[in-house]
């Protein structure tokens, strides 16, 4: 469903030089920016633990981490969540009550003046005074940034000496921000790194497309201009013009932009590809942002055009841009894997092998090896004889102390102790390789290798004496150049996956050639690295959902990757929706996530494997009691009535459908009437007669719940089926400091562990069983799953905390319904028998086009982690056309699927649309079938692909779009498409018509705008 609509300067001719800056600002675009804002800055170097100058694409960059500065009262050093982008990992933090930080040794070449940048974290306003070599303190007030976990950054001038410098952020008995670094450039050059340039989006030469307009902002906003452009929304566009650069290069491009809620946005340089990027929120709709992305820019006059894609995109105030400098890349040691000595010993057993050799190991199946190096703690992984990884290795950061396996003084492999095992995977066999040296935890790296699977597992634990705690632990690492190299170089994709399908979340398939903004590209729980030509590729990601939210970063160039890291312990404000940092996970004996690797010939073939791998450790949710096992079909309130559901709708439709649809839109004679938000609306005795009306016309009814929100505000609002024991105050999620998590989708986040929110489900959920309700919708389940302070001291993470609570519903519940989950995150799947693979489809076309790009990357899960992908409902009428209304069929017909429509029966329109399309017994029976049909092209970004296909038993199904209302041909390679040999012509039956074709070898499609056919097709 829809969520819920509820540079200061301190001497007298700075402040005029700031003024004329000011006037530049507002009046002339472009503009040079004095401070060369340093949010257009590339990142420096991960690590920079030295005093001297990091030599920034901005300036000159200082740590205030760095272990030369000295801490005085309360400041302390903290680690930073790393989805917040700190430069070095690291901030200086607890600046109150008289504390400071003074950074040293700041050299510069020449006396002189200089900006100052200073990088900072604060969720509310805060102050400080900065003194320069022992100097008076110069008091400045901060604005807050967005939240706790987002970097802003603030300019001022300082007078340095030549040489050696010392500068004192002092927080004069009050609060001040936490700081990451500093960055230093000569007053009004900018160098070395250059000026940052600035264009205004209200600019005349720009053009504005759709419903893009010019609006003011509020003057406590602080727009550059007082203007921006906004309404990008519905197919809008902004495009900069006359963007000048002097030479050919990588650029970064800060984007100033206000945005209440997260928003995404695509940006486009000249005729290149477009690039989707998700903007986190801002404070509100009247704060500042800047998000930050590098792109190349070619030497001359350049476009940058801003497009919502058919969504919400942020309003956009101003761009910068500042010359970037280059990717830093570190090849790593890997020239000797290979090189282990002669074999000491070695068992069989089944098909696997298990060598031991003088300087490491061997573990080997009929399909795919791994080598481990003993002397440098590097492994590689071989299918075919041929090394596709190389360079793997294992970290875990233990607050501030990194674990490296490459760095432990002894790497122990026991041929005796290879271990035989049975589970879901089937029989195979357990290897571990211990990490030790003096004052170290041990670190254990397991491989399981099994017979009769294309795959092994790799996980790791850090085994120590006393308790630690980690929140971030790697099991795969690789940081060397070309160090995943799958072998064929056609057209090399990288698939980026999204923790959940809130926001309007698209899967990317990203060319593996992008080694700028990587973060920007962390990949939730699982990736494909693939050519699509060849279609071979590698298929990578987490098979337990128990403990940690899984991410894997990766860079790549020249169709290799020269990056990547696959760990626990990933959050984004922007993919997973948390504010905090991931929970630190504590215990004498801390394990990893436990990732799936295998090569496949097809990588389609790897994904369904991968899907089958994750059911082997926790299958699907069976159905039970009566549960009707087939491809649910009916009709869900949202589209159609949305917030005014009634009593008499209810009926309406219940009604309606037995009398014009009932005999053919079913399945099997079964047909779900399901109310959606808002049932509430209705009183108790309504729900009950709502249900035997349902019931009485031959239908199931259905209901909904959010069981982890409340969209309150009135922290001393009683809990319902608590007696009056616990207000919204104590169930709500909470942060370490006892303040309530920010607002996502317009909810507080409640937390599944605290009794109070258990009693309130077992509440509602009971009730809904005694009315008679057999299938439910849950909804914003996301919010389960956010990090925070948990009532239960067992429950450390967010995945944690959501296992208790999705385990707990299913506990109610007791099999009695079925179960849709709609917006959740994609793991851990056993708690439903359907998840939506995309939320909130309106039925336009470019909503359409978005939900089968869900269906391009994600169909996979269709009959393995999940029984059905929901592919949300079906509202005829807001198609705009018939096409487009038939194409929204079409598509939810081959997603695997939910078939739900969600139009009002009391419209004539509706009426005509669903009775023409709705009873159409060829589709229906495709649609039942329950397969999802997976794409033909995996090369299509962020977008959809065109064509589909699914084979059932011995026969094919084509389905074809067109995602315009222009009319197009779409020519199909058949061998390509089927991949089978065709010696013969095949016959084609359109599933709408009953028209037939033949076709042998290309099939031709001609369509009308926003236009798709769906064929049969027979050998």
């Amino acid at each position: 469903m829809v969520k819920n609509d509820r540079v200061r300067f301190t001497r007298g001719w700075l402040v005029l030089l700031a003024a004329v800056l000011l006037m530049q600002t507002v009046y002339l675009s472009p503009w040079k920016s004095a401070d060369s804002n340093v949010e257009a800055a590339a990142p420096i170097a991960e690590e920079t633990q030295d005093l001297s100058a990091a030599l920034a694409t901005d300036g000159y960059s200082f740590e205030a981490e760095a272990e030369g500065n000295v801490l005085s009262g309360r400041a302390e050093r903290k680690t930073c969540a790393e989805a917040t982008g700190c430069s070095g990992a690291g901030v200086v933090g607890g600046l109150w009550d008289s504390s400071s930080v003074t950074m040293n040794g700041i050299t510069v070449e020449e006396a002189g003046i200089y900006t100052m940048t200073v990088h900072y974290i604060s969720g509310d306003p805060r102050s400080f005074a900065v003194s320069v070599n022992g100097g008076a303190g110069d008091h400045y007030d901060l604005p807050r940034t967005a939240d706790w976990e987002t970097l802003g950054t603030y300019a001022i001038e300082i007078e340095l000496q030549a040489g050696s410098n010392t500068i004192r952020f002092d927080d004069e008995g009050g609060y001040s921000p936490d700081i990451d670094r500093i960055v230093l450039s000569e007053s009004g050059t900018g160098e070395p790194g250059g000026p940052a340039t600035g264009y205004e989006a209200e600019a005349a030469v720009n053009v504005r497309t759709g419903n893009a307009g010019v609006s003011g902002c509020q003057p406590a906003t602080g727009c550059s201009g007082g203007l921006k452009v906004g309404n990008l929304w519905g197919g809008s566009t902004l495009q900069f013009r006359d963007i000048a650069a002097e030479e050919a290069g990588i650029y970064t491009l800060s984007v100033s932009y206000v945005s209440g809620d997260p928003r995404p946005v695509s940006i486009k340089v000249n005729e290149g590809q477009s690039e989707n990027y998700a903007l986190p929120k801002t404070a509100d709709w009247d704060t500042l942002g800047v998000f930050t992305v590098e792109v190349e820019l070619q030497a001359g006059m350049n476009t940058i055009t801003f497009d919502d894609d058919g969504g919400w995109s942020p309003d956009i105030d101003k761009i910068e841009l500042a010359k970037a400098g280059g990717s830093g890349e570190d090849p790593g040691p890997i020239d000797d894997i290979g090189l282990i000595g002669a074999v000491i010993g070695s068992a069989k057993h089944g098909s696997i092998k298990v060598s031991a050799h003088e300087k490491g190991a061997v573990f080997s199946t009929k399909s795919y090896s791994i080598t481990y190096n003993t002397e440098s703690g590097l492994s590689a992984y071989a299918w075919g004889g041929k090394t596709l990884v190389k360079g793997a290795y294992a970290t875990a950061q233990l607050n501030e102390q990194l674990l490296d396996s490459r760095k432990y003084g002894e790497h122990r492999f026991k041929l005796s102790e290879v271990a035989k095992i049975k589970d879901g995977h089937g029989k195979g066999v357990r290897i571990t390789v211990e990490n030790r040296s003096e004052g170290l935890p041990t670190m254990k790296q397991t491989y399981q290798l099994y017979e009769d699977q294309p795959y092994f597992l790799v996980s790791q634990q850090i085994v120590s004496g006393t308790t630690v705690s980690a929140s971030d632990i790697a099991p795969i690492v690789v940081n060397a150049k070309g160090g995943v190299d799958i072998g064929s170089y056609g057209d090399n994709r990288v698939l980026i996956t999204p923790f959940d399908n809130d926001m309007w979340s698209r899967y990317q398939a990203r060319t593996i050639n992008t080694p700028l903004n990587n973060n920007n590209y962390v990949s939730s729980e699982m990736t494909a690295i693939y050519d699509n030509v060849s279609r071979g590729g590698l298929v990578i990601g987490s098979v337990t959902h128990d403990t940690w939210k899984t991410g894997i970063y990766w860079s790549g160039s020249n169709d290799r990757l020269n990056k990547l890291k696959v760990y626990g312990g990933f959050t984004s404000q922007t993919s997973t929706h948390d504010t905090l940092p991931h929970g630190q996970v504590s215990g004498k004996t801390i394990t990893s996530p436990q990732i799936a690797v295998g090569y496949y010939s097809d990588y389609r073939s790897g994904l369904t494997s991968y899907g089958q791998a994750n059911a082997a450790v926790a299958p699907p949710l069976k159905f039970d009691r009566g549960v009707p096992s087939g491809v649910p079909v009916g009709w869900n309130s949202w589209g159609a009535y949305e917030s005014s559901l009634s009593y008499d709708k209810v009926v309406s439709v219940s009604n309606f459908f037995k009398a014009n649809l009932q005999k053919t839109f079913s399945n099997k004679g079964t047909v779900y009437i399901n109310m959606d938000s808002y049932w509430d609306n209705l009183t108790e005795q309504q729900l009950r007669d709502a249900v035997k009306v349902i019931r009485k016309n031959g239908q199931k009814a259905g209901i909904y719940y959010g069981p982890f929100v409340y969209w309150g505000d009135n922290m001393a609002q009683p809990v319902e089926g608590t007696d009056g024991k616990y207000t919204y105050g104590d169930i709500i999620l909470r942060d370490a400091n006892g303040n309530p998590l920010p607002k996502v989708d317009g909810a507080y986040a409640i937390d599944p562990t605290h009794p109070g929110s258990k009693l309130r489900v077992e509440y509602i959920f009971k009730k809904f069983i005694d009315y008679g309700f057999e299938y439910i919708k849950i909804d914003f389940l996301s919010h389960g799953s956010f990090e925070g302070q948990h009532y239960d001291p067992k429950a450390q993470t967010g995945i944690q905390a959501y296992n208790q609570g999705m385990a707990h519903i299913n506990k109610v519940l007791g099999g009695r319904m079925f179960i849709s989950a709609s917006i959740a995150p994609l793991f851990p799947s056993q708690y439903a028998h359907a998840r939506r693979i995309s939320c909130d489809i309106d039925g336009s076309l470019g909503r359409t086009e978005y939900q089968l790009n869900n269906l391009t990357y994600g169909w996979w899960q269709n009959d393995t982690i999940y029984r059905y992908t929901d592919p949300d409902y079906m509202t005829l009428v807001k198609g705009g056309s018939y096409n487009a209304a038939q194409t929204r069929v079409n598509a939810a017909a081959i997603s695997g699927t939910v078939f739900m429509s969600s139009d009002d029966v009391n419209d004539p329109n509706a009426q005509q649309l669903m009775n023409s399309l709705l009873t159409n017994k060829r589709v229906i029976d495709i649609a039942t079938i329950g397969k999802a049909f997976q794409p033909v092209e995996g090369n299509t970004g962020s977008a959809a692909a065109d064509v589909f296909v699914m084979k059932d038993k011995d026969e094919f199904y084509i389905a074809v779009f067109n995602y315009t209302n222009e009319a197009a041909v779409k020519s199909i390679d058949l061998t390509r498409a089927l991949g089978v040999k065709l010696a013969a012509k095949l016959q084609l039956t359109d599933a709408w018509t009953g028209a037939k074709l033949e076709a042998k070898g290309t099939l031709e499609v001609s369509l009308e705008g926003a236009q798709s056919k769906l064929y049969k097709v027979s050998r």
